[in-house]
């Protein structure tokens, strides 16, 4: 069975072609565990990724550079012989094969968002020495916003070889030859977020959490919510930018306001909407117990 992304409820009738699909099926999904990916032979390819790279411009005066994702699916390898989740997704013209990738590759829509709205009203002094954790970060365009702010930046998402060829090649892109800092200031994971929950130091809870697009699946409220319960600081806040509705998978800001609801320790609001198009949010997320 298919389902359509990136489509709001009522814009159904706009789906053009078939490369934003998650494709799932009866079986139970088989998530991948959770590594940590430390930085090596990327600071040796950064010479030949820096020739074609393009820049992510957000504000006045925001610009962050990245890799083109055609060129990083060509250079990714796969270490065990077996099509990795890119790979398959590449052949298969699709964003999302659930458990298998889950559209890192891609700089989504609620990324603009989030950045733009950091920008405009979180404070520039927040972010210095700050801990903070960009959750299914794909390219790391909000993480690499915190690491160039001051903050030590933690990078997850699903796919190793995401990590491994956009993200960190991303970030070494930024930070001026300085990869020590990249080394000495950052974190990188890929995994399941249960199995990641599971990795991290229980003495260093993150003051700030950012995340986008990432609450399709109903399937993984749970995990999500349970990382917001477990590592976000006690006064600090988790940004979640989403649409209002996924067409066709059931998941969506409204959905995921109930959820925390229901959980009973954290409280959301909406601190930032859409003014047209596909309707989209950001939710604001801490501890009920912050006053």
């Amino acid at each position: 069975m298919s389902f359509r992304f990136n489509f709001s409820c009522n814009d159904d009738h706009k789906i053009e072609r078939n490369t934003n699909l998650i494709e799932t099926n009866t079986k139970k999904v088989q998530w991948l565990e959770s590594e940590e990916i430390t930085v090596d032979t990327q600071i040796e390819q950064l010479d030949s990724m820096v020739q074609h790279a393009k820049m992510f411009i957000c504000g006045d005066n925001i610009e962050i550079g990245h890799v083109v994702a055609n060129e990083a699916v060509a250079n990714i390898i796969s270490e065990d012989g077996v099509q990795n989740g890119t790979e398959l997704a590449e052949s298969n013209h699709s964003d999302l094969i659930t458990g298998k990738y889950e559209g890192g590759l891609k700089i989504w829509e609620g990324t603009t968002d989030l950045i733009e709205y950091l920008i405009e009203s979180v404070n520039k002094n927040q972010w210095k020495e700050a801990n903070v954790l960009d959750l299914g970060c794909g390219a790391g365009i909000l993480g690499i916003y915190s690491l160039l702010n001051g903050a030590y930046t933690t990078f997850q998402d699903y796919n190793k070889e995401v990590i491994k060829y956009v993200t960190i090649p991303n970030v070494l892109l930024n930070l001026e030859d300085d990869s020590e800092m990249c080394i000495t200031r950052c974190k990188f994971y890929c995994g399941d977020w249960s199995s990641f929950n599971k990795k991290l130091d229980n003495s260093k809870p993150y003051d700030i959490i950012l995340t986008s697009e990432t609450i399709y699946n109903e399937e993984n409220y749970d995990k999500l919510i349970e990382i917001f319960l477990q590592r976000l600081s006690k006064n600090g806040s988790a940004y979640v930018a989403a649409k209002t509705c996924y067409f066709g998978v059931g998941g969506g800001t409204r959905q995921f306001e109930k959820r925390i609801e229901k959980c009973g320790s954290l409280k959301s609001e909406v601190c930032w909407k859409s003014t047209g198009g596909i309707q989209r949010e950001i939710l604001k997320i801490t501890h009920t117990s912050q006053q």
